[in-house]
């Protein structure tokens, strides 16, 4: 802090100004020059060549070369000077403008990471708290980064923990919901998976019907085949047991008692079915275990 106070900073308070202040004055007898060769041109154009005039050509012709070349030099001199303050002018805004860039950079990078560091050390206090108020309601299976808390310098730290318990008060009321249901624990599995409880009841009640649908498909076609063996197995067993009830008995005689017998088989059937070979059983006198 004490190294900071000692230095001063540069003030940058003053308005940006450039303007020219005078197009410049150039002194010459270029003009001149230009309406003499003019006419010496028309000249030329209109006379008829001799030997005087051949010689007079030859001589004019070198001072016109002459008088081209000095022109030439002196518009070359004289716009490389008047060009000095423009380029001095042009390469000191051009290296001000890339100094601004960077200085502008430069803050904004220290600026970012001010605000940046600030956002952490609030987060880090939001964080601890929805981690306190989440232990307070006994769940275990929710971060704080599925929360989603909008972390900003604007927002006050009141907000942010009523966030923190709006999120975490739903979940609690989803824990009561699920309880209720019929498959909570396995409704609770897809719930930790997508914090969606109505997605979570839906899909897992889904499931069930679907493994019950199965299931009932799955009895009904064992059923369908046991019902066709039981019957070919009752009505032979019946066909058996009626020939044996039909057989003409013997008179017995006093000194001779009837043979008894044991007939032992198993029959499967219907419950109406083995209901009325009960009866027939009963009905007939017979002795059956």
């Amino acid at each position: 802090m004490e190294n900071q106070e000692l230095i001063q900073k540069p003030v940058l308070d003053f308005e940006v100004k450039a303007e020219i202040k005078s197009l410049g004055i150039i002194e010459d007898n270029i003009s001149e020059v230009k309406e003499k060769v003019v006419q010496l041109n028309e000249y030329y154009k209109n006379i008829t060549f001799t030997e005087e005039t051949m010689k007079q050509a030859t001589e004019e012709k070198a001072k016109v070369n002459k008088f081209k070349s000095a022109v030439a030099d002196y518009r070359k001199k004289i716009i490389a000077e008047y060009k000095k303050p423009i380029e001095l002018f042009e390469n000191t805004a051009k290296e001000t403008e890339k100094i601004l860039a960077n200085t502008y950079d430069l803050i904004n990078v220290q600026t970012e990471k001010y605000n940046n560091d600030k956002k952490e050390k609030i987060k880090e206090e939001i964080k601890q708290y929805f981690n306190e108020y989440l232990q307070s309601k006994n769940i275990d299976f929710v971060t704080f980064e599925q929360a989603n808390i909008n972390i900003t310098l604007n927002a006050s730290k009141k907000s942010l923990q009523e966030q923190c318990r709006t999120f975490i008060d739903k979940i609690v009321d989803d824990l009561s919901l699920i309880e209720i249901q019929e498959h909570k624990a396995e409704i609770l599995v897809e719930y930790k998976q997508s914090l969606n409880v109505s997605q979570a009841i839906t899909t897992v009640t889904n499931r069930f019907k679907a493994i019950e649908e199965e299931k009932r498909k799955q009895e009904e076609k064992i059923v369908h085949i046991e019902m066709n063996a039981n019957h070919e197995i009752s009505k032979r067993t019946y066909e058996e047991l009626e020939n044996v009830m039909n057989k003409p008995l013997q008179t017995p005689t006093e000194e001779q008692q009837e043979e008894i017998l044991t007939l032992k088989f198993t029959v499967k059937g219907t419950r109406t079915k083995l209901k009325a070979l009960k009866e027939f059983l009963e009905n007939g006198g017979y002795d059956y275990e």
